[in-house]
């Protein structure tokens, strides 16, 4: 009987600690994924705050080479700025915005951007010019561009703040996982974007200037004439022949950093010559990660970056003259499109050049007259 009791009692106690251990064990396992979700929450956040800190430093020496830009052209005039005046100035450039036209009615809103873009430029030629009123062209395109890559390198930081804001306010492991996982392409595009600083404020061409250099060597090898017309604002027309047809080569005006209006210029060109038998455009093209840098590809249209306007405006004139449209593209990283030219891009340029000859001869015949376009940025090309 004792016996029996105990062995009851046993069962008893046996049982009910069962379902007591595992009630334990599961609070234990929440409790350890709610601290381990924490610790992760933590770990990322830790993570995207030293990337922020990296960009924010980026940015700030952005700002720092623009404003050295403008003293240093000031002290070439013999004047002297209030650096608390120079530095508020700045930052509104950097901080100023272009609203987008309403696309509601997509009719006519080509011609709205060209407005807006036209605009824009114009606008910050005149608060350059405030600043420093007798600045060189050249150095005026250039200051420019520094303040572009420093609104670049703006945005980047401020909008990697906000995501990170936005997930560490509602504790969303899913929105910083997201940012986490976007990083390491961003921190690509904001270096390129600081080696592009360093480049434009030292004068020299970038990757993106291959398009403008490559037809200016074509022009040097074939005896062109190099002394430029002015054919548009900010756009030069050098004009020669190649194998019995006469070429005509438009690009934007260097060395400053510019990128021309190249449509404007071409507009130009068929109000004085009506006979064009082809368009060849020359530019920089987005490499995938299994090409080399400097491989040629032949193309048909339009090779031009950008949000499309001018590429709209030369598409159409082409369509209405039915003159067909021939591309020669020199592939290349983002970073090696922004940072200062290298030497395989430089040697692709040969390779680019024997390439719009031959499209040239198999594409025209003798006493044709063919439009070559250099697209792209024409820092540190001359003319």
């Amino acid at each position: 009987m004792v016996v029996g009791g105990c062995s009851r009692c046993y069962r008893l106690t046996n049982n009910t600690a069962f379902p007591l251990d595992w009630l334990l064990w599961l609070v234990f396992i929440t409790i350890f994924f709610y601290f381990n979700r924490e610790l992760e929450i933590m770990r990322i956040v830790k993570e995207i705050e030293s990337y922020i800190m990296l960009f924010k430093q980026i940015r700030d020496k952005a700002v720092s080479t623009v404003i050295k830009a403008f003293r240093k052209e000031a002290a070439k005039e013999g004047n002297v700025i209030d650096i608390k005046f120079l530095e508020a100035r700045v930052m509104d450039l950097i901080e100023s915005e272009v609203i987008e036209p309403v696309k509601l009615d997509p009719y006519g809103i080509v011609a709205k951007l060209k407005h807006l873009l036209v605009t824009t430029d114009e606008n910050l030629n005149l608060e350059i010019k405030r600043i420093v009123p007798n600045i060189t062209t050249a150095m005026l395109e250039n200051l420019k561009n520094l303040i572009g890559s420093a609104k670049v390198l703006n945005f980047y930081y401020k909008a990697l703040d906000h995501d990170y804001r936005m997930g560490k306010k509602f504790k969303s492991i899913w929105i910083l996982y997201q940012l986490q996982a976007l990083l390491p392409f961003i921190t690509e595009i904001v270096r390129a974007v600081e080696s592009n600083v360093e480049a434009v404020s030292k004068g020299f061409p970038i990757g993106d200037s291959a398009g403008p250099l490559t037809v200016v060597r074509f022009a040097l090898k074939n005896g062109f004439n190099l002394e430029p017309k002015q054919i548009a604002e900010k756009t030069v027309l050098l004009e020669g022949t190649y194998r019995d047809r006469r070429v005509i080569i438009i690009k934007a005006e260097g060395p400053g950093g510019s990128v021309g209006r190249l449509d404007d210029a071409i507009m130009k060109v068929f109000e004085i010559e009506d006979k064009i038998s082809a368009i060849v455009t020359v530019d920089a093209a987005l490499k995938l990660e299994s090409e080399k840098t400097g491989t040629i590809v032949s193309g048909i249209g339009v090779a031009m970056g950008g949000i499309g306007v001018e590429k709209f405006n030369i598409e159409k004139i082409a369509t209405e003259k039915k003159i067909p449209l021939y591309a020669v593209l020199i592939k290349m990283s983002i970073p090696e499109a922004y940072a200062t030219m290298d030497k395989d891009i430089s040697e692709a340029i040969d390779k680019a050049i024997e390439r719009i000859e031959r499209t040239i001869e198999e594409k025209t015949h003798e006493g044709d007259t063919v439009l070559l376009i250099g697209v792209g940025n024409t820092i540190g090309v001359y003319p």
